[in-house]
């Protein structure tokens, strides 16, 4: 019964959590829209210049083997359409204030933007590095020919090392941080939402 006391008395000294302005939490909500909008179109730019840089090489370099040829091919494709995803995300997520008005609507076009977002930065991502990596591999085919054995499987290591660290460090943190803005986002929807109801 102690217990039960104690409890009761830690529930009654808690503060309610104060009701905060619908503008201050609009505000939140759109600051954290237009985040996530700028970044995704930051990493649209790059993406884009490093497409642009791939084709400038493949033309204006001139390769010994047709493997490296295929690899740059690979290469532009799998970037090309990893370009093309975040510049699809970036306008839908710059589209979506309409649904401001009905936050209800905003926390469902919010849920399923999230949810394809995780797909795209795991199973789509994965299949990405995969087509990478073998256009690596084909470009190591020219590379084996023109380097010192020695320097050639230091690279090798060095291009696997990297991969792995993008995988499991670099693709983690930002698949949570993405994830938790979109969360923040549907949070304070939520904290809208219900000051209504």
């Amino acid at each position: 019964m102690k217990g039960f006391d104690e409890i009761q008395q830690l529930w009654q000294g808690q503060k309610p959590e104060p009701n905060v302005s619908f503008e201050t939490i609009l505000k939140r909500v759109k600051s954290d829209r237009t985040a996530l909008s700028r970044k995704l179109f930051w990493q649209s730019v790059a993406v884009g210049v490093v497409v642009l840089t791939a084709l400038w090489i493949g033309i204006a370099v001139d390769f010994s083997t047709w493997t490296t040829y295929l690899a740059l091919a690979i290469l532009v494709g799998c970037i090309g359409y990893y370009f093309a995803n975040q510049l699809n995300d970036y306008k839908d997520i710059r589209r979506s204030s309409h649904l401001l008005a009905k936050p209800q609507d905003y926390i469902n076009y919010l849920r399923a933007f999230q949810q394809k977002r995780y797909r795209f930065n795991t199973r789509t991502y994965t299949t990405y590095e995969i087509c990478v990596a073998a256009a690596f591999a084909l470009y190591g085919i020219e590379m084996y020919f023109i380097l010192p054995l020695l320097t050639f499987a230091g690279i090798f290591i060095l291009v696997i090392l990297w991969f792995l660290i993008c995988h499991f460090v670099f693709m983690k943190q930002y698949i949570k941080s993405e994830h938790m803005r979109i969360e923040e986002m549907i949070d304070n929807l939520e904290r809208i939402k219900n000051q209504f109801e």
